[in-house]
């Protein structure tokens, strides 16, 4: 047996000491603000052995040691990619898109569209506005369409980029848009056509660092990403959303989010729906 898988095996008998936890959640908080839960130790142990294994390193102390001397390049960003949780799909929280084609479209009718997917993920939710926004032309009118889509996780971002889905994924797209947006590959995936991700521009963002952004946006959608923050992160975030803002502009948070809004400048419109004062 050769070193390299001699020093596999022993990385996989590591075992992922409470400090060493510890050592971990002060790391992905102080970088990006994320919180990890208490027991979440068997989680991150088996999430941190792949990269460990990658890299031959037997001991999480040693893999530690590595990724601070690196941040915020190298390995640390591979850390924070394994650390980064991005569940998501196509038309996800469905009442939020009806009340994008019911509430929002009329008000921007004949207007150039600039719209931010914060935590984009691996691309469902930009590429189904801009399905949706694609099929409202006759209710928008022929102004461009401009969506931005950051991530954390450059993982996520690859496969955003590349715009190729399982066909698992692609059961949650009505057929007719499917048929119409999406191209069936020989491997049995499906492809998200040019006309649409030439809407889209993607790059990487750390939420808790200031925005090298330009607004006004007339839509934010930032949902299902502010359950892994405190209060305080929370606050400081939406308050940057509020100055990217249009007057009159939409925050969408996930279902299972809520916020201050009178506190922090908004009125809510809707199940996490909210819109600047």
């Amino acid at each position: 047996m050769n070193n390299i898988s001699t020093t596999y095996q022993r990385s996989s008998k590591a075992v992922l000491k409470d400090a060493e936890f510890q050592r971990v959640r002060k790391i992905i908080h102080k970088y990006a603000g994320i919180f990890i839960n208490e027991g979440k130790e068997a989680l991150v142990q088996s999430r941190l052995m792949k990269r460990m294994r990658a890299l031959g390193i037997p001991e999480f102390g040693q893999y530690l040691d590595l990724i601070e001397q690196q941040q915020p390049k190298g390995e640390f960003l591979s850390f924070v990619d394994v650390l980064t949780t991005n569940k998501t799909n196509f038309f996800r929280e469905s009442k939020h898109f009806d009340f994008l084609q019911q509430v929002v479209f009329p008000q921007i009718r004949g207007r150039s569209v600039k719209w931010w997917s914060a935590g984009c993920s691996s691309g469902e939710e930009p590429i189904t506005c801009s399905i949706l926004l694609n099929e409202g032309k006759q209710v928008l009118g022929s102004g461009s369409v401009k969506i931005l889509a950051t991530d954390l996780s450059r993982e996520v971002l690859k496969v955003a980029k590349q715009g190729i889905y399982s066909a698992y994924k692609a059961e949650d797209i009505p057929s007719l848009l499917r048929s119409k947006y999406f191209t069936k590959t020989p491997e049995g995936t499906f492809k998200v056509s040019e006309q649409i991700t030439n809407m889209i521009t993607y790059g990487r963002l750390n939420l808790t660092e200031p925005f090298p952004l330009k607004g006004p946006f007339q839509v934010i959608m930032c949902r299902n990403v502010m359950i892994y923050f405190n209060r305080q992160t929370q606050e400081e975030i939406i308050r940057k959303f509020h100055n990217l803002l249009e007057p009159g502009g939409y925050l969408f948070l996930g279902h299972s989010e809520s916020m201050n809004s009178n506190a922090l400048g908004f009125n809510n419109l809707a199940p996490a729906v909210y819109q600047k004062k």
